[in-house]
């Protein structure tokens, strides 16, 4: 059988996302306030980590539902802008250890893609202030389907990539594209997601690390 074509998530997942996504949102949504649309208040950490993963109408319909997205885009184009000086400016961090994973995964054989709920602009960001093209074939990310879902994307993938496949990812969005494909997938507790919303994944990585070995049994026992 020849070795799987990996899939995947970017934010939680490679990206410990925080790094760039801590002071955005909240910088965003300061432009509401300071614009009289939005009350004040603060963010916990925890809040503005249960977003990474959701698309921007998602994560702006769950920390500030009261707001219309027509009054909230600019706010959410301010989130991008912050996020994107961020990066260019190095603050980005990829997880301690996913270097040396997917030079692994690589160096195995398997061919990587990129699946990402983000948005172009951000994908092309990541891509070159980590030099992913060295690990990555393909780049696939919600903006260039106009956000539809990850079992959606996928499809593309699927004609473009042979198979078999494996989604890797942090969030139950990872899950449900397993789910809808009947893909096995690896659940990776140390980005944002629950335990509980990863309880379906068939093996779960505890770091970067894990990775090589928890692909190569699901490899094992497809075999």
């Amino acid at each position: 059988m020849r070795p799987s074509t990996l899939v995947f998530d970017y934010d939680g997942t490679l990206h410990d996302s925080m790094y760039v996504y801590a002071d955005a949102f909240p910088a965003g949504y300061q432009t509401l306030v300071d614009a009289g649309k939005a009350r004040p208040r603060t963010f916990a950490r925890e809040e503005l980590e249960r977003n990474l993963g959701l698309n921007v109408f998602e994560a702006w319909a769950r920390l500030a539902p009261e707001i219309p997205w027509e009054v909230a885009e600019p706010a959410a184009l301010h989130v991008k802008d912050v996020m994107l000086q961020a990066v260019a400016a190095g603050k980005a961090r990829l997880y301690d250890g996913v270097p040396q994973m997917l030079d692994a995964v690589k160096a195995a054989g398997h061919t990587l893609v990129f699946l990402s709920n983000c948005a172009t602009e951000y994908q092309e960001a990541a891509r070159k202030a980590f030099d992913l093209d060295q690990w990555f074939s393909g780049y696939y990310n919600a903006q260039q389907f106009d956000y539809a879902p990850k079992e959606e994307i996928f499809k593309s993938i699927e004609r473009d990539f042979e198979g078999p496949f494996i989604a890797i990812g942090d969030r139950h969005k990872d899950i449900a594209l397993s789910a809808a494909h009947r893909l096995p997938c690896i659940g990776c507790l140390y980005g944002f997601g629950t335990p509980e919303e990863l309880a379906d994944a068939t093996e779960l990585a505890h770091a970067p690390a894990d990775i090589p070995a928890l692909v190569a049994r699901i490899e094992a026992a497809r075999a």
